[in-house]
């Protein structure tokens, strides 16, 4: 690693660099395979988003949120320069505005806050983009980059998880036009935001983008979830 910096109470950034010549990273939001050495001299797998990838310098940022006490935060609580990890092939494709798009609403948790700031960063000027991001402390509100218009709530966690945010997505007005929403959280509240962007909003399904980033009680959960199993 180049370089481990705490950019809030609960989120670490690791910029590393080493054999990246031709790696693919994905394009914004997009999420990959991290293996890091675990205390019993074994390999812990888990998946994380793309903060970003210079490839001229073969340099890969990635933010870790320090909200559990699993391996891999154990790992990232202690990370420091010099220590090496590996990293799959290639990343998964990311997020990209639907043709026409004039505006993007996004609703994320902390776990997804990495990938939030990646797809902002993407959009045009002239796009509208709206941002409602769960914290588990109000210190981990970060500073949101974009040439897109951007308005940004970070309610902070109060009961269940994600419950602030499928609250937000109860009360939140889609702008006119053509737009995208993105949702990024915990499985279950992505499942109700889901359900009422489709069902009550009206969004068409083309135009909405969702994944599971983990799941209340379950260990390492398929990053391959999107809700559509539901509809």
């Amino acid at each position: 690693m180049a370089s481990v910096t705490r950019i809030t109470p609960n989120l670490v950034r690791v910029v590393a660099t080493g054999e990246l010549d031709g790696w693919n990273d994905g394009g914004p939001g997009a999420h990959f395979k991290v293996f890091v050495p675990a205390a019993d001299d074994g390999t812990v797998m888990r998946t994380y988003t793309v903060r970003a990838f210079d490839r001229t310098e073969g340099r890969l940022t990635i933010d870790f949120g320090l909200h559990a006490d699993g391996p891999m935060t154990k790992w990232a609580r202690s990370a420091a320069v010099g220590d090496r990890f590996a990293v799959a092939g290639e990343a998964r494709p990311g997020y990209a505005p639907s043709d026409g798009a004039r505006w993007c609403v996004l609703f994320a948790d902390h776990c997804a806050l990495p990938a939030v700031a990646s797809v902002l960063e993407s959009l045009p000027s002239g796009m509208e983009a709206i941002v409602f991001v769960e914290v588990t402390d109000a210190a981990d509100a970060t500073e949101l980059k974009s040439a897109a218009e951007v308005s940004a709530a970070w309610p902070v966690e109060s009961g269940r998880p994600c419950a602030e945010l499928v609250a937000a997505a109860g009360n939140v007005v889609l702008p006119d036009g053509p737009g995208d929403v993105w949702i990024g959280c915990e499985a279950g509240a992505m499942r109700d935001i889901r359900r009422h962007v489709l069902g009550e909003l009206g969004l068409p399904r083309a135009a909405l983008h969702s994944r599971a980033y983990w799941k209340q009680d379950v260990e390492n959960h398929s990053d391959h979830d999107t809700g559509s199993d539901e509809g």
